[in-house]
């Protein structure tokens, strides 16, 4: 398969040319000493026979020019990344990878490299922003793996991109309706609809007239709104293909709805259901401010977040009685049952209905007293034997 051939370059240094197969097509690769040519020759036929041969010069690639190109072309279920998504990855590249690994050829990669910056990142930044960017990693280098670039990837750490993030607050109902009165008007149901439909700021930036439904009480998720460094205000499909749904909505919420758009976008269909104070549609920064002038009226915590609310509706879904971790994931756009369990919280008041109900079950499954047994005598009847 490998063979060798010594030769001299112009300066008459003597080069060891190591001549093999891979991927069906012949390779070189210069060496100065004989031993070293010989020694790759060797892992060269050794991997032939268990059909793990991997081009040598594939793996010079650096992680930098590799990962430019994997944002470039990685498809999550048959789709590209979506532009924030990419942005996104490319930020959490720059903070917590590239300096460390950005210039270090594939193929130097091992797994003790990988474990060395995973512990000084955790030091340094934390274990949250080392588990986000140790996943990333892991995906990158599983699809140079899957590209023959690396014959394994080296990220192998148990647990190294599990989050063990804080729970966010419970946020009591009394407050998200102080939050909506607190709130100016034209914002009042993006607060409502967060805090009890469970819509995403960005579902909710997307969101068309023709797309509530107030005749059937309804509102229908089909797209969100992005903002993008350089391209503005982007359209997108939902963040996943469960995020586009229909919503059902409480009576209080529809009614506030309806003088919403009496009062706020514009007639046509595709008019934005929410608009700043100049008609266009809605910016992020523009509800970011309102919303801490709100939250800061209500005395609520300072870190209270949008978001917030969205947990706010999906926790009190989560402990509506018979309901069915399908119809969680339904209503609040969750493609997997992982991230919907996030608001089945365990508290001491649904611990102790528990208690209360297997009570309840034992009670009525319990036996009825039993009399004492009492022998009488026995007596010949018409032929028959009988206690009577």
């Amino acid at each position: 398969m490998a063979s060798i051939e010594k030769r001299q370059t112009k300066s008459g240094e003597d080069r060891f040319i190591l001549r093999y197969r891979v991927n069906g097509k012949t390779a070189e690769k210069p060496f100065k000493r004989r031993s070293d040519a010989q020694a790759m020759k060797v892992r060269l036929e050794a991997e032939a026979l268990d059909g793990s041969v991997i081009d040598p010069r594939a793996g010079a690639r650096t992680l930098d020019v590799y990962v430019a190109s994997w944002l470039s072309t990685r498809l999550v279920k048959g789709r590209p990344l979506t532009p924030a998504t990419r942005i996104g990855y490319q930020r959490l590249y720059r903070r917590n990878i590239a300096a460390r690994l950005g210039d270090r050829q594939l193929r130097t990669l091992r797994p003790e490299t990988v474990r060395t910056w995973h512990a000084e990142l955790t030091a340094a930044a934390g274990a949250d922003q080392a588990a986000k960017s140790y996943r990333l990693l892991r995906a990158v280098l599983a699809t140079a793996e899957t590209d023959e670039l690396i014959r394994q990837n080296p990220c192998r750490i148990r647990g190294g991109g599990q989050e063990n993030a804080e729970e966010r607050p419970m946020v009591p109902t009394s407050l998200v309706l102080e939050l909506a009165e607190a709130v100016e008007p034209r914002y009042r149901c993006m607060v409502l609809l967060a805090g009890f439909a469970g819509l995403r700021t960005g579902e909710q930036l997307g969101l068309r007239r023709s797309d509530v439904d107030l005749l059937h009480g309804s509102v229908h998720v089909r797209r969100q709104a992005q903002e993008i460094a350089g391209s503005g205000r982007i359209i997108l499909d939902p963040k996943s293909e469960a995020g586009r749904r229909t919503v059902a909505l409480p009576a209080t919420v529809i009614v506030a709805l309806a003088a919403h758009m009496a009062a706020f976008p514009g007639p046509d269909a595709d008019a934005p259901m929410f608009t700043g104070p100049a008609g266009g549609p809605l910016r992020r920064a523009t509800f970011s401010r309102v919303w801490r002038a709100a939250v800061a009226a209500t005395g609520a915590p300072a870190e209270l977040r949008p978001h917030d609310l969205r947990h706010h509706a999906a926790t009190l879904t989560a402990r509506m009685p018979g309901i069915t971790t399908k119809e969680l994931m339904a209503r609040i756009g969750h493609a997997s049952p992982r991230a919907a369990l996030i608001y089945q919280h365990a508290t001491p008041d649904r611990d102790r209905a528990v208690a209360s109900f297997l009570e309840e079950i034992m009670a009525a499954s319990k036996p009825s007293p039993r009399a004492d047994v009492v022998d009488l005598p026995l007596q010949r009847v018409g032929g028959v034997w009988s206690d009577a």
